[in-house]
């Protein structure tokens, strides 16, 4: 229960004793015989009714309390969002500080390193030079080994090949000097290419690393550049919270001066019924001693009259006042019932016959109850062809039926309409039809499809798909029935899934701008100067704010109970509304219980199965319950 909503009822309750303390002090005029019991159960009115005064003033000093929580919260947050309006970031400082880092790195760090990697590449050239030189040599010493050895092997006899070893044994001798010697110097030579390349290595990661921190601030600037860009929609939207926030504010200032109103009226009956607890003890007193007549019987002082703040009349007449007779039923005024406008939602007109027994067992309840004016909402992108709905309702329709869908309604205007479109089509593309008569095909002179048109019965546009080269779709064009886009989908050629939509009025200006991203999806509503007015995360978010705009006042919102609806604080806020949920087999009682703790009134509710009478009974206990 809401502040204002617990402000009636506390306003209620004090009208409520007031008439009792009133009709008790009327008892008093009544015959002597029955003076003793009147005025023993007038003094136990007038104690239980200050008692009861008492609880309903520390209730409206809660309610104070909270208010002033709740002011005080709206304060900060418009003290922020002005802050955040006031206090800019320097966008093109921090850019130009980036662009600085990167041009220094850009300029000096990497062509640093690579000054600092010539030497080292060039050492390592001459090495591997050496290494080169060093390698040949040991492949003519090891090729003369080699000769020596065959020599050697070539001797016709063991004599002769001990004399020829004998005579080659010096120069085998310093070969073998030499390979070695040579063996050695090819190592320290492959340890000096190892340590050099490591330092080459080193210098590498040295550069790698400054073009990868060139790459993140060329990142942060990219999207510093599109904070910056994206800065007027951003004060935009700041400064539409911040007229929301006093817009709440006025409205808990009100209720705020209401309950200090009806803390000083309680006041100012709990002052009165202190006086007439004073002034009725002397009665007591002398009703107690049992006497008989009248005559003694002291005056019983006259309360001084009350004035209400706003200067009314005196709110009760004085106690010797002579007793008011209950007025005859020809007296009472007829009672007046207020008829709420019936707004049915549906995310479009239903196809399935289930949905469709709904809406007619709805329009049927509506009627029994001699409701005969009807609005049906639709929020998903659909055509109105009140035909169908007709068809749809079958005997089922009232006096006055309509029907608004969102997107229809969002593309309004009071400018002038847009030329008809026109096919964006090549004049060598050429044609083909296919088997449902209703789809022309372009082809390009090598025969690759280049566009699909598909049309209405009675022959104009209705979708238009544009394909790249290789054949994907990478635009989809909805026309509307006067001849204009009223939507163009961009669509990933890769994945064929649609990234961003563009809803037009019949001008040809944009009103909503849909963004798809891998999780989450960003709606903006834009006005006709193209400011943003509003920004929303779901189709749903966008629905219940648009629904809070159109509805008419007092409404009765009749839809599924779908808390991601009716919960949203936009519909929230219209606390003017009833809500009267369609329960049904895909929601569960867990969904039903949700709405309950919304601000929206539920005194009524329907199932759309009888299986779920049980259910709804036990979940919504304080509803009426009706079957469609």
């Amino acid at each position: 229960m809401n502040a204002q909503d617990e402000l009636n009822q506390i306003e209620s309750t004090l009208h409520h004793l007031e008439q009792e303390r009133l009709t008790a002090t009327r008892q008093m005029g009544t015959q002597s015989g029955q003076l003793r019991q009147l005025a023993d159960k007038f003094e136990q009115t007038l104690q239980q009714t200050s008692e009861q005064i008492a609880t309903q003033l520390d209730r409206l000093t809660k309610l104070a309390d909270d208010s002033q929580k709740t002011s005080d919260d709206l304060d900060a947050g418009i003290a922020s969002d002005q802050q955040a309006i006031d206090e800019p970031p320097d966008f093109d400082g921090q850019i130009q500080a980036l662009q600085e880092r990167i041009d220094d790195i850009n300029r000096t760090t990497i062509p640093n390193h690579q000054q600092e990697l010539q030497p080292l590449l060039t050492e390592q050239k001459d090495q591997r030079h050496r290494q080169s030189l060093l390698q040949d040599k040991m492949q003519g010493i090891v090729a003369e080994e080699n000769r020596i050895a065959i020599k050697i092997r070539k001797a016709k006899n063991l004599e002769e090949m001990i004399a020829l070893t004998a005579e080659q044994q010096g120069s085998i001798d310093s070969l073998r000097r030499q390979r070695e010697d040579l063996t050695n110097q090819i190592g320290q030579i492959q340890a000096t290419l190892h340590d050099g390349q490591a330092a080459i290595d080193a210098v590498n990661k040295k550069i790698e690393a400054a073009r990868d921190q060139v790459k993140t601030w060329d990142t942060q600037r990219s999207q510093l550049q599109e904070a910056k860009r994206r800065r007027p929609a951003q004060v935009a939207r700041l400064k539409q919270q911040i007229a929301s926030l006093e817009k709440q504010k006025e409205q808990v200032n009100r209720t705020a001066q209401a309950i200090d109103d009806q803390h000083q009226q309680a006041r100012d009956v709990q002052n009165t019924l202190s006086e007439q607890l004073a002034t009725i003890q002397p009665l007591l007193n002398v009703l107690s001693k049992d006497v008989a007549g009248m005559e003694t019987i002291p005056n019983i002082p006259q309360a001084a009259p009350r004035v209400s703040s706003a200067g009314s009349a005196p709110s009760a007449p004085p106690l010797h006042a002579a007793p008011l007779t209950a007025p005859t039923p020809a007296q009472q005024p007829a009672p007046q019932t207020k008829v709420r406008p019936a707004a049915l939602v549906f995310p479009m007109l239903p196809r399935d016959p289930a949905q469709a027994a709904i809406l007619r067992g709805v329009v049927g309840r509506l009627l029994q109850a001699g409701e005969q004016s009807v609005h049906l909402y639709t929020t998903a992108y659909e055509e109105e062809d009140s035909a169908r709905l007709l068809q749809l309702l079958g005997n089922e329709q009232p006096q006055s039926l309509a029907w608004t869908n969102m997107y229809t309604a969002l593309r309004q205007t009071k400018q002038p309409a847009a030329a008809p479109a026109k096919l964006n089509l090549q004049p060598d593309w050429h044609t083909q039809r296919t088997p449902d008569n209703a789809t022309v095909e372009y082809l390009d002179g090598q025969n690759n499809l280049m566009a699909r048109v598909q049309y209405r019965s009675n022959g104009s546009v209705r979708m238009v798909t544009y394909f790249n080269l290789p054949g994907n779709a990478q635009r989809r064009d909805f026309w509307d029935a006067a001849g204009h886009v009223a939507v163009t989908q961009s669509i990933n050629a890769n994945t064929g899934r649609v990234t961003n939509e563009n809803f037009y009025r019949v001008d040809g200006s944009v009103v909503l701008i849909k963004e798809y991203g891998t999780d989450a999806e960003h709606i903006h509503v834009l006005d006709e100067q193209r400011n943003v007015i509003q920004e929303l995360a779901s189709d749903v978010e966008l629905a219940a704010w648009w629904l809070s705009q159109i509805l008419p006042a007092d409404s009765q919102l009749i839809t599924e109970a779908d808390p991601m609806l009716v919960l949203n604080k936009a519909l929230q806020a219209r606390t003017d509304m009833t809500l009267v949920p369609i329960l049904t087999p895909e929601s569960t009682p867990q969904a039903w219980a949700e709405i309950l703790g919304g601000d929206l009134a539920i005194q009524t509710a329907y199932v759309s199965d009888p299986n779920l009478l049980a259910a709804a009974r036990t979940t919504l206990p304080k509803t009426d319950i009706e079957t469609l």
